[in-house]
């Protein structure tokens, strides 16, 4: 839209320029007269742009309160600029030289006691939380009445509705879905991660859970793995370092297989139930590796 007002302007220039040969007499090379006025038309569309630009710019709200900003000679162009990108962080330096970078959502309270540190700024920042919070209050209040008067909703859940649907049994294919989990004595993450396979295999306890231990400590094994429920043995100096060749070096690190299409997910570190669940499904569900895939 400006590149053809600036050459409908041009154009119109350029005739008149043409037509009255009369005006150019004057001028000791016709040429730069004619880009002089195409220059001057130019330059007021641009402005005219510009203006027209800034002026709607100026309906959006602030993103700067520069009322209470005097100090910062460039506020209003700022505020601008943050409309125009507002996706971008804006670069700032306080009054003693310090260069701030606010993302995008920065509320101007802290922008300014950031930038002019006085109590004042201070006391406004409080005063803005305190608002802001009162606000964010009374919509909560609104909302939680609309829930209780709409009463039970098709699709959003309260806490026992979902407190139920985590502990409903998902079904798992424990014919060919199981898993082989790789632990070590000494390591709290793999101590966590026994608990939580100790309630897997109560939920299911069809489930194939294997637990190997890489180090000898034999009492340890049967604290941790046998006392919970959970089966399987201490692995031997030849098997650890077989291992340790296929890349267990660190744990606990888990194989969920699924024997009958031969696929297997390797998994290293805690996982929750529901996660695990997750991952149990999907290897229900896997399909075979296409052929040449």
């Amino acid at each position: 839209m400006k590149n053809s007002i600036k050459i409908s302007l041009a154009f119109v220039v350029g005739c008149f320029a043409s037509n009255a040969s009369f005006v150019l007499s004057d001028a000791s090379n016709p040429n730069e007269a004619l880009s002089n006025a195409i220059a001057v038309a130019m330059a007021k569309v641009d402005k005219y742009n510009d203006d027209r630009e800034n002026a709607e710019l100026d309906k959006l709200p602030n993103i700067l309160d520069c009322q209470n900003m005097d100090w910062m000679k460039n506020c209003s162009e700022l505020n601008r600029n943050a409309k125009k990108n507002p996706q971008a962080p804006m670069r700032m330096i306080g009054k003693n030289g310090v260069e701030f970078n606010f993302q995008p959502g920065t509320p101007s309270a802290v922008i300014k006691l950031q930038l002019n540190q006085t109590p004042e700024a201070a006391a406004e920042l409080v005063s803005y939380m305190d608002e802001t919070w009162g606000e964010y209050h009374k919509s909560a209040d609104l909302y939680k009445m609309a829930m209780w008067k709409n009463g039970d909703l098709k699709n959003i859940k309260g806490l026992d509705a979902a407190t139920e649907k985590a502990a409903e049994v998902k079904y798992i294919d424990t014919d060919n879905v199981s898993m082989s989990v790789f632990v070590e004595s000494t390591c709290p993450v793999c101590e966590k991660q026994l608990q939580i396979l100790s309630s897997v295999q109560q939920k299911y306890p069809k489930l194939k859970i294997k637990i190997f231990q890489l180090d000898g400590d034999r009492d340890a094994f049967t604290k941790h793995v046998t006392q919970r429920g959970l089966t399987g043995r201490v692995l031997s100096r030849e098997e650890r370092v077989s291992l340790q060749k296929l890349g267990i070096t660190s744990w606990p690190i888990s194989w969920i297989d699924n024997t009958k299409v031969n696929r297997r997910k390797s998994i290293v570190g805690n996982r929750t139930l529901r996660q695990l669940e997750d991952h149990f499904q999907a290897m229900t569900y896997i399909q075979p590796e296409k052929k040449g895939a």
